[in-house]
């Protein structure tokens, strides 16, 4: 009888058949034990798999890719018809069926269908509702954390003692889940759970969308974004699956190129900028699942292991952090999308028990080693009976009808007790045979001796000898027992998952201002200096003037004193604070500090010309000379916003 475990998930299905050997075997779907789990409606009927992906190009308003995403809907709109969720589900549990029935040529004898640990009932229902509808047997929901947990106990034999757990992160295409899975004696048990329904890897297609988005013009892009013909449905189609293999190239390269169809665009993507991009989601995820373990209250000695599972988990930048997490690298291996379809079948699976044959056999109490006894009955109705000589020994002698006594004699072990000469002995007689009686040597048959019921060592007849006088040893000259032997287990194998280092990135270059900035800002931060200066003076000839007593400040001259300290101080604040805008740059405008500098030389103009002294004129000079200088191209480069650096040309790419 052969069973069937069944992951139903976002994107893809896997299904896998358990034979009565005990062998699991993936069912190959067009050659792949991925069946995509889309749907398409054409002409009254949907077609599901690969099948459905090449006709989505055809008339993408009849495709639905995730029907697992549409559970908890009623129906979805596919062309121009409404087609029950239900209905999608059975579609691919019959191509499932079908497929299965082609292999193993029957019906499966049980079916076993993962699902999130926390779908709610209404779920798990409608899931199983469309396993029935599919012509299989009823099905046995298994929460995808324990199948996963399974998987790497039966399968890949990491030792999880009863009574530790097992961290399973869980980042499938359309969802995440975090468990904690406690090892029972009776099998695993749920701890703790939590997932994000907005969280798989079809989030991070989005993000690795984005990153082409932003290096191509707006107006194109809304083409593919937002597409309003059938010719940029089938390229915005086309373009998806670019970036799904694209974010799975660069799991195993540092660098990929995509082109964008309709476009005729080729654009360079790096891990670096990817890692950088898809960060947050992966921290967000890694936030769950440590909340989940704090809920679970399992301490870190307990935990046997952190297990990866699901085709997006097999982004680096999952195990980076996960192991920055938790302090230890987490296990992963190549096809983590098959390990919750084969965990499925082996929940249920009897643990194999060693069989009479195999168990060891117990010592009895003349040193021979005995078989362990059987609690089935021999041929005949009777009792169980030792067996006889092992197969391939030499058989025993054939005594002639007649003979008083069949005497054969059993080899001796070295460390038999040997009776002396002249001591009874008394034989060991199989059970139900007759008994016969010592026979002595003077009997009438030399080399006669009691018969001997045959043991598990094979027999030779020997001709009779006397036996040799035996010496016993003093109790004290015995040879001491042996020594026992303790076994060692291995230690359990450590997994050392590759951790991608990223290159240190230097500094940014500290850019250096022309000429036509640094002397209009220089001359702005002296006069403010200088109003500081003056601010502080007259700030101290107030104070001392407080301090003495004096009348010589009263009235008006008073208040010309704190007018003027106040005026020193706002001058002296707008002055370095243009100087510093102007040091900084890329602000886009210069007529703040230039205002400040054209205000500057109207003052020492009128100063000038109202005190008669030639020193206000080079100020004058000084400060219009840097209002002339601001106008400059230099200057005006100076304060132009940064633009980003435009993409680098992409390899092996040729122009038209």
């Amino acid at each position: 009888m052969v069973a069937l475990g069944v992951d139903f998930g976002t994107s893809h299905t896997v299904a896998v058949a358990r034979w009565p050997d005990g062998r699991a075997r993936p069912l190959l779907f067009d050659g792949t034990p991925l069946l995509p789990s889309a749907t398409f409606w054409e002409d009254g009927e949907l077609v599901v798999g690969r099948d459905a992906l090449h006709s989505a190009r055809r008339a993408p308003a009849s495709f639905e890719p995730n029907p697992k995403r549409r559970i908890d809907d009623g129906h979805v709109l596919l062309g121009e018809r409404e087609v029950p969720v239900h209905d999608l589900l059975v579609a691919v549990f019959q191509r499932v069926r079908a497929e299965f029935t082609r292999t193993a040529g029957g019906p499966p004898a049980s079916v076993t269908v993962t699902h999130p640990a926390n779908w709610a009932s209404t779920r798990r229902t409608a899931l199983a509702a469309a396993v029935r509808a599919a012509e299989l047997p009823a099905a046995t929901l298994v929460p995808e954390p324990v199948a996963a947990a399974t998987y790497f106990v039966r399968v890949l034999r990491h030792m999880v003692p009863v009574g530790s757990a097992v961290v399973v992160y869980d980042l499938g295409a359309g969802t995440f889940d975090g468990s904690v899975v406690a090892r029972t004696a009776e099998g695993f048990e749920v701890l703790a759970v939590d997932g994000r329904d907005d969280l798989g890897g079809l989030d991070f297609d989005e993000v690795v969308l984005a990153m082409i988005g932003r290096t191509l013009p707006p107006e194109r892009w809304r083409r593919l974004i937002t597409p309003t013909t059938i010719e940029e449905a089938r390229a915005a189609r086309t373009l998806r699956e670019e970036v799904r293999e694209a974010k799975e190239r660069l799991s195993r390269t540092s660098s990929v190129t995509v082109l964008v169809p309709l476009l005729d665009v080729d654009v360079q993507l790096t891990r670096e900028e990817f890692d950088a991009a898809a960060r947050p989601l992966v921290e967000r995820s890694v936030r769950v699942l440590t909340e989940t373990v704090r809920l679970s209250r399992v301490t870190p000695e307990r935990v046997a292991g952190i297990f990866l599972v699901g085709g997006a988990s097999q982004i680096p930048l999952v195990a980076t952090e996960l192991h920055r997490a938790f302090g230890r690298p987490p296990v992963t291996i190549e096809q983590p999308e098959m390990v919750v379809a084969e965990g499925s079948v082996l929940v249920g699976a009897r643990v194999d028990q060693p069989t009479a044959a195999q168990a060891p056999r117990r010592p009895s109490s003349s040193g021979m080693a005995v078989a362990p006894a059987s609690s089935e009955p021999a041929a005949g109705g009777g009792p169980h009976v030792r067996p006889g000589p092992t197969p391939g020994a030499p058989a025993p002698p054939v005594v002639a009808a007649g003979s008083p006594v069949a005497s054969v004699v059993a080899p001796v072990s070295p460390l038999s007790p040997v009776a002396p000469p002249g001591s009874p002995v008394s034989p060991a007689v199989s059970p139900g045979s007759p008994v016969a009686p010592p026979v002595s040597p003077a009997a009438g048959m030399p080399g006669a001796q009691a018969p001997v019921s045959p043991g598990a060592v094979p027999f030779s007849p020997v001709p009779f000898s006397p036996a040799p006088p035996v010496h016993r040893m003093p109790p004290q000259q015995r040879y001491p027992p042996p020594r026992p032997v303790y076994y060692q287990p291995p230690p359990p194998q450590v997994v050392y998952v590759p951790q991608y280092v990223m290159p240190p990135v230097p500094p940014p270059q500290r850019r250096i201002a022309p000429g036509a900035i640094r002397w209009p800002a220089g001359f702005l931060t002296l006069y403010g200096v200088l109003m500081y200066v003056s601010t502080a003076l007259v700030v101290l000839i107030l104070v001392l003037y407080q301090a003495s007593e004096s009348e010589a400040l009263t009235g008006d001259g008073l208040q010309v004193f704190l007018y003027s300290g106040l005026g020193s101080l706002a001058f002296a604040i707008l002055y370095t604070h243009g100087a510093r805008r102007l040091r900084r740059g890329s602000n886009g405008h210069l007529w703040y500090p230039m205002a400040l500098c054209v205000l500057l030389a109207g003052g020492g103009a009128y100063t000038a010309s109202a005190s008669g002294q030639p020193a206000w004129l080079a100020v004058t000079g000084a400060y219009l000379g840097s209002a002339l200088l601001l106008l400059l191209p230099s200057a005006r480069d100076w304060v132009r916003p940064l633009r980003p650096s435009p993409p680098a040309p992409a390899t092996g790419s040729t122009e038209a």
